[in-house]
């Protein structure tokens, strides 16, 4: 059996190989997009980021402090990075709704995932934390996907075919993730749903171990694989201890 150690050097190998072929894709799909994300929400700390290859999804700050996120034919995300003590709470609170949304889809399936509205928490050690190995795999990671991102990730999302409380490794990132389905379906168009989540309690319950600091948090939204529109809210956001 090959060692762990030697598998990961593999792996990273394979990382550095197919950088090159994924800058090549994304120089051939369309230009970044500066109007998907308003000025209002980058003065709060959020980016963008985009898939070159589709047209993005849009995100807007409104009056009354809601995100409003719309795709068509499109796919993006918007990232901050939490820090200080914002990152050591445990509890995560929202509000959304979803006012249209895709034909359900398996949310499990690279490829054929398409959800109106997701919310990723990445769990991060601070980087003067990380060993040699583990710093150059997220250096690599950030160079090949345009992300900060190492450590493990928590997706909670509002769609799909499945069943309320379905959870599964995001099909994007494998097994250093788990996605939680909260919401699903037509049934509950148009209105909003609280959410409270133990950040702790989930992530030991999918990674079996206590989690280091919340080090980002992102809001997606994906109809690129089904060629069809979605509108989503998210509101009231924030970390509690």
């Amino acid at each position: 059996m090959t060692p762990p150690a030697v598998r990961g050097l593999v792996l990273l190998a394979a990382l550095v190989a197919a950088a090159p072929a994924a800058s090549a894709r994304a120089e051939q799909g369309g230009a970044f997009d500066v109007s998907a994300i308003d000025t209002d929400l980058e003065s709060r700390g959020w980016r963008l980021y985009q898939d070159s290859r589709w047209a993005p999804a849009r995100f807007r700050l409104l009056q009354d402090g809601a995100i409003e996120v719309s795709s068509d034919n499109s796919t993006a995300l918007i990232w901050k990075k939490v820090e200080g003590a914002e990152a050591r709470k445990r509890q995560l609170t929202w509000e959304w709704r979803v006012d249209e949304v895709m034909p359900p889809t398996d949310i499990t399936v690279k490829g054929g995932d398409d959800r109106p509205l997701a919310l990723h928490v990445w769990f991060m050690k601070p980087r003067e934390e990380l060993g040699v190995f583990e710093r150059l795999k997220a250096d690599i990671t950030e160079a090949l996907i345009g992300l900060p991102v190492h450590g493990r990730l928590l997706t909670y999302v509002w769609g799909g075919r499945g069943r309320v409380g379905d959870a599964q490794p995001n099909p994007h990132v494998g097994e250093s993730s788990w996605m939680i389905v909260l919401r699903t379906g037509r049934e509950e168009l148009g209105r909003w749903r609280r959410e409270s989540r133990d950040l702790e309690a989930d992530y030991r319950a999918a990674f079996g171990e206590d989690p280091p600091a919340r080090g980002i948090i992102a809001l997606a939204a994906d109809s690129e694989d089904t060629a069809t529109r979605s509108l989503a809210r998210l509101r009231g956001l924030r970390f509690e201890p």
